[in-house]
């Protein structure tokens, strides 16, 4: 094989993970037509320069590593989280005192691209780089709904094998959420912390999500509304710094 053959299989398979994450060489296998012996002998050599990690015994994600370096230099992949974004996230703040929190999708989990912290003495507390399962995160419920069935059943596939849950119960509630244009995470990713996001538009497509996120005694059931209209409204400000126009924002 040549050199560059070589270098064309290993960026495809690092692509691959960047889209699905947590595969296993098998399923690498499977999907791009490769080789047993090529397969492993590349995603070992794209574990052993940092490009990749293991999420679990058998399968691989894109690495903290890369992930840092890809937000540290402002990558395209980090959506262009730009001056305008910070901007209108800092007036979100402003209204809100709470922290504003900014994330993708990466794999089953979601990435924390931005974080501005709140005013409060106390608050949440994240950062950048940082990692939650998006099944139990607003920020990734709200990304979820909005995917094509390809990126959902992929994501289901990976639910039921590696956090044995129902996923009927997930996939309804992000029927909700397409519907009325939020998503709650009640305590489901820290105990006495409430969050409330929106997605984020780009050319038609969710590409990530903002939300607000507290302590439950500040963000009760009450403020539901009140914040969901905010986090809403301040989702479709970043979309319009993105888009320019705002014209691919579906959210109800």
């Amino acid at each position: 094989m040549s050199e560059v053959g070589t270098l064309k299989k290993g960026l495809d398979i690092l692509w691959l993970i960047i889209e699905r994450g947590n595969l296993s060489v098998l399923e690498i296998m499977d999907i791009l037509q490769y080789n047993r012996s090529t397969t492993y002998r590349l995603v070992n050599t794209l574990e052993q320069n940092h490009l990749i990690q293991k999420s679990t015994e058998t399968t691989y994600e894109v690495s903290d590593h890369l992930i840092e370096k890809l937000i540290g230099a402002n990558n395209n992949i980090n959506f262009d989280l730009n001056f305008g974004i910070a901007h209108a996230a800092e007036e979100f703040k402003q209204l809100t005192r709470e922290t504003i929190f900014v994330g993708v999708l990466n794999g089953s989990q979601v990435l924390a691209t931005q974080i501005i912290p709140g005013s409060y003495p106390t608050r949440t507390h994240y950062e950048i780089g940082e990692k939650l399962p998006a099944h139990i995160s607003a920020v990734g419920k709200s990304i979820l709904a909005f995917q094509p069935s390809t990126v959902q059943d992929n994501f289901k596939n990976n639910f039921e094998s590696e956090f044995h849950g129902n996923s009927d119960l997930l996939f309804k509630e992000l029927e909700q959420v397409k519907k009325v244009g939020f998503s709650i995470d009640n305590g489901e990713a820290e105990a006495g912390v409430r969050c409330i996001a929106a997605p984020i538009w780009r050319d038609g497509s969710v590409i990530a999500a903002i939300a607000i996120t507290g302590p439950s005694a500040r963000m009760s059931k009450e403020m539901d509304e009140e914040n969901s209209k905010l986090v809403k409204q301040f989702s479709r400000k970043i979309t319009e710094s993105l888009d320019g126009n705002g014209g691919s924002y579906n959210a109800q």
